[in-house]
């Protein structure tokens, strides 16, 4: 049971490498270890561009707080695809319209583990 225990725990603290990034508004918000003490849903004060490098993170950046969705204004940023390679970067900036594309903010991001 202990070995189990201690395996399950190894790859926890394994979930995130140096070149998984979270970026919100050209800013650093978590790399590498710190995005685990960082997955969860995030308060913030309007963002419209979002970037995530690695294959083992994503973003959803909400229109509404305490990261809930609405319609067509949550968007999801990173790839979880590691066949693009560790440092393959998403970066989008939200925006939203048929004919007049127009940005919109985000008020709350979440920061997940891909699976």
């Amino acid at each position: 049971m202990f070995s189990r225990v201690v395996v399950a725990s190894l790859a926890l603290a394994s979930a995130f490498v140096v070149t998984d990034k979270v970026y919100v508004n050209n800013q650093l918000v978590a790399e590498g270890d710190s995005v685990e003490d960082n997955v969860g849903c995030h308060p913030h004060e309007g963002s419209t561009t979002f970037k995530v490098c690695g294959a083992n993170v994503k973003v959803v950046a909400h229109l509404m707080s305490n990261c809930r969705d609405y319609s067509k204004y949550s968007e999801t940023i990173g790839s979880c695809d590691a066949a693009l390679g560790t440092d393959h970067c998403d970066e989008k900036t939200l925006t939203s319209g048929y004919t007049n594309h127009f940005e919109w903010k985000a008020y709350s991001y979440d920061i997940q583990p891909c699976k």
